[in-house]
């Protein structure tokens, strides 16, 4: 797993969004010099290494990150996680709360709850492969989802199994301190998702913010104060 290090000191680990990499921290990590942040790449973003054809599950890449983490002699560490990062990090501390002692996620992913547009789009989309396959084709661009289209043919099982994982039940076993920061403008996972993810936290704090789901990386000095705020 490819990752950059800056600093000195107590060790905050930085999770990225999908289709990012751990680069879009990098301005939030320059104004921390006192801690150790390192900033990761997930398998199939920036500069590591792409998942296995059949696609990896939220659960695998919580256990390469528990790899990395052993890798580096790195525990009880601060997670810091965006959007699809926040998947890893819950799965993470419910797994092994031994290695995390607080996570501040970001707009966090990973709780499902049944849309009958979406229900009917991927129809759809299923509908508009079949019959490409018979007329030798592609499928109906329109049907997929702007996150599914951008993907890499090679990425594309990967998505399907993250973007499908329910992960209240790892939600409900986390115990360490979480803060969660959401933008009021958030379209990619909205506020109303992040209060159910506080409910389901038994130890979470929600802080709404104005802004989108790139809110916090617009204005990195005040998100470097919330990490420094938190870990403190």
């Amino acid at each position: 797993m490819y990752f950059e290090q800056f600093g000195e000191g107590e060790p905050v680990v930085y999770l990225h969004g999908w289709g990012c990499d751990g680069s879009i921290f990098l301005p939030v990590v320059k104004q921390l010099p006192n801690y150790s942040n390192y900033m990761v790449d997930f398998a199939g973003f920036g500069k590591s290494e792409q998942p296995p054809a059949a696609g990896f599950t939220v659960e695998d890449y919580a256990a390469k990150l528990r790899e990395f983490l052993l890798e580096h002699n790195l525990t009880r560490v601060t997670l810091v996680g965006h959007s699809f990062g926040g998947r890893v990090a819950l799965v993470l501390a419910a797994e092994h709360p031994e290695m995390v002692s607080r996570m501040l996620l970001v707009s966090p992913a990973g709780l499902r709850k049944f849309s009958l547009s979406r229900w009917w789009k991927v129809r759809l989309y299923k509908m508009s492969k079949l019959l490409a396959k018979l007329r030798k084709t592609e499928p109906v661009a329109k049907y997929a989802s702007v996150d599914y289209a951008s993907c890499s043919a090679s990425m594309r099982a990967t998505f399907v199994k993250v973007i499908n994982a329910d992960l209240s039940c790892y939600a409900k076993r986390v115990r360490c301190p979480v803060l969660i920061v959401n933008g009021r403008e958030d379209t990619a996972t909205p506020l109303t998702h992040a209060k159910r993810l506080n409910k389901l936290i038994k130890n979470s704090s929600l802080v709404p913010i104005d802004g989108d789901h790139f809110a916090f990386f617009r204005a990195p000095v005040a998100f470097a104060n919330t990490v420094k705020n938190f870990v403190e």
